[in-house]
């Protein structure tokens, strides 16, 4: 059975219409400032229309990366060496999100320097003249940090398993569990909202979850079912530090029950 047949976890069934809410989400938050964008280049502003599109680019860059994962569009980037096994996010969600993250950065300059001026081609109250750069700076600063990180890390995240447990990184945190701790692995996550989640039931009552398992995986079951198998066969993790684990996982060899 090969990754891409595997079946989906019973709480994942609906991830297409999860998927659906998230574009409107982003449609109806993108909408106004794409209007004001268009309007203000039809008027020739084009300082605003930089703007505008620093503004949109990081949310339009996740709804195409969730798009692609959505229909199975993620290409398998996978690794090991004698610590382990890692699966890196695909490569062209990797590019979106530090494309849409770059993109933060002179956009929010531009506005921070010429909102107060009233230089930008948006309608605002005075209030917002003076409070709004504040918070586009906060954003700017978020962005770079985001970017610096991300390069330091080596990508936007990444999942690793050990003999002794497992790292879940994302841009900024890692966090590492041990087997020993995991009382259960399931599908979906009492603690917050997300898609396609492999959520790890910790030993004093938390949850570490290991969202949108599909960024990693073809449809991302293979993932899930990869985790459950380690989990639950302490004799068969010496496969991720000698590339077993990652033939197991191109041709989809996990039980899933």
């Amino acid at each position: 059975m090969s990754v891409l047949r595997l079946p989906e976890p019973t709480s994942w069934r609906d991830g297409r219409t999860t998927f659906k809410w998230i574009v409107v989400g982003v449609l109806a938050l993108v909408a106004m400032p794409l209007y004001w964008g268009v309007a203000a280049t039809l008027r020739g502003h084009y300082l605003t229309t930089v703007v505008i599109l620093g503004w949109v680019a990081f949310p339009v860059a996740v709804v195409l990366a969730l798009a692609l994962a959505s229909y199975g569009r993620t290409t398998l980037r996978v690794s090991y060496d004698s610590t382990g096994t890692k699966v890196l996010p695909d490569r062209t969600f990797s590019i979106l999100g530090f494309s849409g993250l770059a993109a933060v950065i002179p956009g929010g300059v531009l506005f921070v320097i010429f909102v107060p001026s009233g230089d930008i081609d948006i309608p605002m109250t005075r209030g917002l003249q003076i409070f709004s750069p504040i918070l586009m700076g906060f954003a700017v600063v978020v962005a770079i940090s985001g970017l610096i990180s991300a390069w330091r890390r080596g990508g936007m995240g990444y999942l690793k398993l050990t003999i002794t447990g497992l790292d879940n990184a994302n841009i900024v945190f890692t966090k590492s569990v041990d087997w020993d701790d995991i009382v259960n692995i399931t599908d979906s996550a009492e603690t917050k909202r997300t898609r396609k989640a492999i959520v790890l039931c910790l030993q004093d009552g938390s949850e570490e979850v290991i969202e949108g398992a599909d960024l990693y995986v073809p449809r991302g079951a293979a993932l899930y079912w990869m985790v459950r198998h380690y989990w639950r066969h302490p004799d068969a993790r010496s496969e991720l530090t000698d590339g077993r684990a990652v033939d197991r996982l191109r041709d989809g060899r996990f039980e899933h029950d």
